[in-house]
């Protein structure tokens, strides 16, 4: 047998230990990433002669940077990438998922139609995030669907995605790429594509997810009779195959599957609403809202889940008393220092304001942790979003802090929605939480179900200030929010000053609904005033999301309302803002915008002069609150003492400054190695 080559070496700081599989250009292994000692996947791309060319360079770059941009819950996140010169090789390193590929589930023939439709549901948001940036994927197929250890899905290989606002090669008309059992009848022909190619083939995957086969054969099937089936033929419904999908579900699957573009949904995410009404299931979004339900039906739904965990609590109960009467048995058998001992029952020091290293859990609870969540306990994460680049990025960590303690982690997304979160912590209960980590949207909607964990013994983390602790620990003080907003106030008061002669007419993008954002927006007006007081500060308005900010300054517009600074208490919210300056063909040397995140196209946006000037970066801090919140949560679950809030550090200013002096830190190592490896030849 041939040896691997790569095997056993070490490519820029990833030890490669195992070959996991092969396909298309690329071979992908386990490895260890020695710097931050976790295993990761590492593909990796052989270079011929022909890929030296700036033309793959360029190609390679941009499946890197298309997925590193695409910070998404439901999409694999990309490590670290790079061209290895001295081994002729590209390399990607990922997350490592070990729950196998949508794929590996359809060898074995359909599935569930409720679990089809869910499983759906969640790379269909991922692919509804890559839309949004303006990113098509273009080779949707099951092998290109990875599944955690708990069953949820992850959009991957971009490679040949492209960005609908780019000039790449990809775009011209001929130039086919893609998998022919999925792909669309214009991407078949060759034709420029947009978003709803990436429709097409979603519906074809959901077809094969529903009957177990793909409506025109798969992989092994005759291309060309498949390909012809794609460009005039409509399969027959997925109940004909499979009589437990629903009519409405079928007309769902027609639909995407139409040959003319312009009679498919317009958007995955209506799509994926539609399926999940089909059968039955939640269909709240927060980029396409549903219709809110009346208070009386949520409560109504709220007090089912109750009613299902009341029921099988029951049946617990019952089997608890056949268990404990064998174990009363079996202990008279077995020697008394067997006995494990009881995990005490955890101190929070109330009124107490602690730091992060106050809530770092011992060995000794650790274990302890472990050993009360066995094998099938798990801690939840009651997530307000999962949207932003900034939640996303939290939750991506927040799970790796768990899994470097060997803690399982689940996510319960509240949509940005109040009511929905209340049934998400029903939910996550039901499932069997152990414990529960929250960023509240409404703590006042909240405080009979809190009150209700809290009664059960269920420990409980926020994100916030919560008046009311019930019993457990909160993440955060007004103090920081409000030192957030000053910051940004203050040096939008000193961009004022020297370059607009300390005059300006400034709208506050702001979040009232959340006590804590309403601090950061005091600290935008206030820091501003206190720097430069001449300014004119017009109002407060509705922010925070970007639909929000795109229809305040929208409104703000067509009012006639005149302004040329915007102070923004997150970045998505100003990106809203942004969409409706340009509608309104306003340019971005005549609107200035502050805002608080840092994330990626904000900083793309400062780089270029595009209405951002600078915006709060807050890295260490998001993932200084994630190890905080898992800290806190083993540490309440291992029978710690631990204050009742953690303090958490504020961001720094990035602006233009910054990002070249961060690309000019960059480049210097790169060009240490090389002067390195000139020097040893």
């Amino acid at each position: 047998m041939v040896q691997d080559p790569f095997l056993g070496r070490v490519i820029s700081e990833f030890e490669v230990i195992e070959r996991l599989g092969r396909g298309g250009m690329a071979t992908v292994y386990r490895a260890r990433q020695q710097s931050v000692n976790r295993d990761v996947a590492l593909k990796i791309i052989e270079l011929h002669e022909d890929d030296q060319s700036e033309e793959f360079r360029r190609r390679f770059k941009q499946e890197a940077e298309v997925i590193a941009s695409l910070e998404h819950i439901h999409i694999l996140p990309i490590y670290s990438y790079g061209i290895a010169e001295e081994d002729d090789i590209a390399y990607l390193a990922m997350r490592l998922l070990r729950g196998g590929s949508l794929n590996d589930i359809l060898r074995h023939g359909a599935m569930e139609v409720p679990r089809a439709v869910q499983l759906f549901g969640e790379f269909a948001r991922g692919l509804a995030h890559a839309h949004s940036k303006g990113v098509i994927h273009r080779d949707l197929k099951p092998s290109n669907i990875l599944l955690d250890d708990n069953g949820h899905a992850y959009l991957t290989d971009f490679g040949l995605a492209k960005l609908t606002e780019g000039d790449s090669n990809l775009t011209k008309t001929g130039n086919v790429v893609g998998t022919p059992a999925y792909m669309s009848p214009e991407q078949l022909r060759g034709e420029v594509l947009d978003h709803r190619s990436d429709i097409y083939s979603a519906g074809v995957m959901l077809y094969h997810m529903l009957t177990g086969q793909a409506p025109f054969g798969g992989s092994s099937s005759d291309v060309v009779a498949v390909i012809y089936s794609h460009l005039e033929k409509m399969p027959e419904p997925p109940s004909t195959i499979n009589p437990e999908v629903p009519p409405l579900l079928d007309a769902v699957v027609m639909r995407a599957m139409a040959k003319d573009p312009n009679e498919r949904y317009d958007n995955i995410g209506d799509m994926a609403r539609e399926a999940k009404a089909a059968v039955g299931l939640s269909v709240s979004t927060t980029s396409y809202p549903a219709v809110a339900p009346t208070l009386a039906q949520r409560r109504a739904h709220i007090s089912s889940f109750k009613s299902l965990a009341g029921q099988s609590r029951s049946r617990i109960w019952g089997y608890l008393f056949v268990v404990v009467a064998i174990a009363i048995i079996a202990g008279a058998l077995i020697a008394l220092s067997n006995i494990e001992t009881p995990i005490p029952a955890p101190t929070v020091l109330t009124g107490e304001v602690g730091t992060a290293e106050d809530a770092i859990p011992t060995s000794e609870e650790l274990a302890n942790t472990r050993r009360k969540l066995g094998d099938d306990g798990f801690i939840a994460y009651i997530a307000c979003t999962q949207d932003s680049e900034y939640h996303a990025r939290q939750i991506r960590e927040m799970r790796d802090f768990a899994t470097n303690y060997n803690l399982n982690f689940r996510v319960y997304d509240s949509e940005a929605d109040e009511y929905n979160q209340l049934t998400q912590i029903e939910r996550a209960r039901t499932d069997g939480a152990a414990g529960l980590i929250i960023c509240i949207l409404n703590e006042e909607l909240l405080s009979e179900s809190l009150s209700d964990a809290q009664a059960a013994g269920i420990p409980m983390v926020f994100f916030g200030d919560p008046p009311n602790k019930f019993g457990g620990v909160a993440l955060s003080s007004r103090n920081v929010d409000y030192q957030m907003g000053l910051i940004v106030g203050e040096y939008a008061g000193e961009y004022i000053n020297e370059h607009m002669d300390g005059q300006a007419d400034v709208i506050i993008l702001d979040f009232p609904d959340l006590e804590i954002i309403v601090q950061r927006a005091n600290g935008l007006e206030e820091g501003v005033l206190s720097v430069a007081p001449d300014v004119n500060i017009i109002g407060r308005y509705l922010g925070a999301l970007r639909d929000n900010g795109y229809n305040t300054v929208k409104n703000l517009l067509d009012d006639g309302v005149e302004f040329n600074v915007i102070l923004s208490i997150n970045d998505a919210g100003a990106f809203g803002a942004v969409e409706a300056l340009e509608e309104a063909n306003i340019g971005p040397d005549e609107v200035h915008i502050f805002s608080v995140d840092a994330e990626q196209l904000a900083r793309q946006y400062i780089r270029d002069d595009y209405y951002f000037v600078a915006s709060l970066g807050l890295d260490a801090s998001r993932r200084q609150g994630a190890q905080d919140a898992i800290n806190a949560m083993a540490k309440l679950l291992g029978g710690g003492t631990i204050p009742e809030q953690i303090e958490q550090i504020v961001g720094a200013m990035v602006d233009k400054s910054t990002l070249l002096n961060e690309a000019e830190a960059s480049a210097e190592p790169e060009a240490e190695a090389t002067e390195a490896a000139t020097s040893d030849e």
